[in-house]
């Protein structure tokens, strides 16, 4: 078939005005036929992510079985029966799908019924768990938190989103980071004094609730050496008794901790 001639720009400009509306409404009609596309494309992702997941396990079986080389990839194995590959989308709902409605986690009715945007925002939480959590991700807090979220009435977009905020910050946590992305592990150039130190032990203690429970565990067990060290180093009771009421004062008042106080002639 001859490929109609295309005209170039000093052509397009010296047509009369019909003839170029003309052209024009054959953008006009692309620009809706991409809309279209793109309208169907999110109409039916849910289901196509649906038939990705049935490819998925039924590539598994044929590697389990030796029915197809171990060393065929999905992709190559979808290319070769489907004629394509997977849009990343429809992929990553397919994985969603499979990692809870496949484990009967979550209702297949709950997954028709949530909105797209909702399930590609736990499939972000999912995949954020199996990396945080390992083997134990099916149970973590935010796991169970997604699939309470996608198996009740109403939306579930603000919850997600919190859900996911927290998890973010546990992340941050673990690689020595506050919640809001600082640096609290001191860097080799930093000087490990007291403050740096007493400013990462705070943050990780103060994030606690967010991070996996062994690692919880190792804080409750660093606060118990604190406090045991202290019990046991070699200040007088006297001393102890000056301290405790001077760093108690000054705490409470915004105060320096090593500033000496002096009340009403005696001294802080």
């Amino acid at each position: 078939m001859k490929e109609e001639k295309k005209l170039t720009f000093t052509e397009l400009v010296s047509l009369a005005p019909a003839d170029l509306f003309e052209q024009a409404q054959g953008v006009s009609s692309m620009d809706k036929a991409i809309k279209t596309a793109n309208d169907r494309f999110k109409k039916n992702l849910k289901f196509s992510a649906k038939v990705v997941a049935a490819m998925k396990r039924l590539y598994t079986s044929k590697v389990n079985s030796r029915d197809i080389p171990a060393d065929t990839s999905f992709k190559e194995y979808f290319k070769q029966n489907a004629g394509g590959t997977v849009p990343a989308r429809i992929e990553a709902l397919a994985a969603l799908f499979n990692s809870l409605v496949e484990t009967n986690l979550l209702k297949e009715s709950n997954y028709d019924a949530a909105a797209v945007d909702w399930l590609e925002k736990a499939n972000a939480i999912i995949a954020a768990a199996r990396k945080l959590h390992g083997d134990k991700w099916k149970t973590c807090d935010e796991v169970l938190d997604v699939i309470n979220a996608l198996s009740n009435p109403g939306d579930a977009l603000t919850e997600l989103k919190e859900i996911r905020k927290r998890q973010t910050d546990a992340e941050a946590i673990a690689e020595g980071k506050t919640a809001a992305g600082d640096e609290t592990k001191p860097r080799e150039t930093t000087p490990l004094t007291l403050d740096v130190a007493v400013a990462f032990i705070t943050a990780s203690f103060s994030a606690a609730g967010l991070v996996p429970k062994d690692r919880q565990a190792q804080l409750c067990a660093a606060l118990f050496k604190v406090n045991d060290a202290w019990a046991n180093n070699d200040l007088t009771e006297n001393r102890r008794n000056e301290l405790d009421k001077q760093v108690g004062y000054n705490l409470e008042h915004n105060l320096d901790p090593a500033m000496e106080v002096t009340l009403a002639g005696h001294a802080n």
